[in-house]
């Protein structure tokens, strides 16, 4: 394997096969460069895909964080079973670092989206919480518990849509915050609490973040269904009246304005949610 740029002592840009990738193990990045590595045993770990701008925040990193969020990006890929932004390993390692070389004592400011990322997110803040055991074993630290929040956003953030694109932070922490409000409407107008881990609100949850992504963009989706959202809400007022309440948050407190379509899509879903919905295999 041909290296051919030093990160740092343990980490370095190499090629294989034609691609350029990024490698750890101990001492690769010691050589003069480029030189050929004999014995791939060395590399620990490659990160294939990463911009080669973010891989440069390794210099930074020390060993023990960068395998630590190495382990977390694995564990968030099985557990979430999707596609995560390559870069996940060194964005997530930069954060940590910065959390770890806090100075002691130093007081740990409360995340603001703590309660509503462990209610939008529980599988995304499952994971967090997991990652705080890794940092205390990989780095000997005990992170405050509100970090496994700051590790669910970036996971969020780093979750592929189906664009083939990671998101935005500024999206995301955005999104939590409205799906939170629009999930609070919905359990006022049904006045009953919604089940969180049932599949319907999972499902709620993933159209609501692409209807949220679409109405920061701007722009109205085309209503192609008036005739078929006038009949549904007459069959089904509790539910226009739920997502007629949302319209309203969406447009008060965003700017933001739902079509006929998007307002009879978001009623097959509140009235999955109060028939409970589907039951997952």
């Amino acid at each position: 394997m041909l290296i051919i740029k030093k990160i740092n002592n343990n980490v370095a840009l190499a090629e294989d096969a034609g691609d350029e990738i990024v490698v750890f193990g101990r001492g690769i990045g010691f050589p003069e460069m480029p030189y050929e590595l004999e014995d791939e045993s060395q590399i620990q770990r490659v990160f294939r895909s990463v911009d080669e701008t973010v891989a440069g925040a390794a210099k930074s990193l020390s060993d023990e964080v960068l395998l630590a969020a190495s382990d977390i990006a694995e564990l968030a890929r099985v557990v979430l079973d999707c596609s995560l932004s390559p870069n996940l390993p060194f964005i997530l390692g930069d954060h940590l670092q910065f959390s770890l070389n806090r100075e002691e004592g130093a007081p740990v400011a409360a995340n603001p989206l703590q309660f509503e990322v462990a209610y939008v997110y529980p599988r995304e803040h499952e994971v967090g919480l997991k990652g705080l055991k890794i940092v205390e074993d990989r780095c000997g630290v005990e992170l405050p518990e509100s970090e496994a929040t700051s590790i669910a956003l970036h996971i969020v953030n780093a979750e592929i849509d189906g664009m083939g694109r990671s998101q935005d932070l500024h999206f995301v922490m955005k999104s939590t915050a409205a799906i939170q409000a629009v999930t609070e409407i919905v359990e006022e107008q049904m006045g009953k609490p919604i089940d969180r881990s049932g599949y319907a609100y999972v499902r709620f949850v993933t159209h609501l973040r692409f209807l949220v992504r679409r109405l920061i963009g701007g722009g109205l989706k085309a209503t192609e269904n008036s005739s078929l959202f006038r009949q549904a809400s007459r069959d089904f007022p509790e539910a226009y009246r739920c997502a007629a309440a949302i319209d309203t948050y969406f447009r008060e407190e965003h700017g933001w304005s739902c079509s006929n379509e998007e307002l009879l899509y978001l009623m097959m879903h509140i009235n999955r949610l109060e028939s409970g919905g589907p039951k997952r295999d």
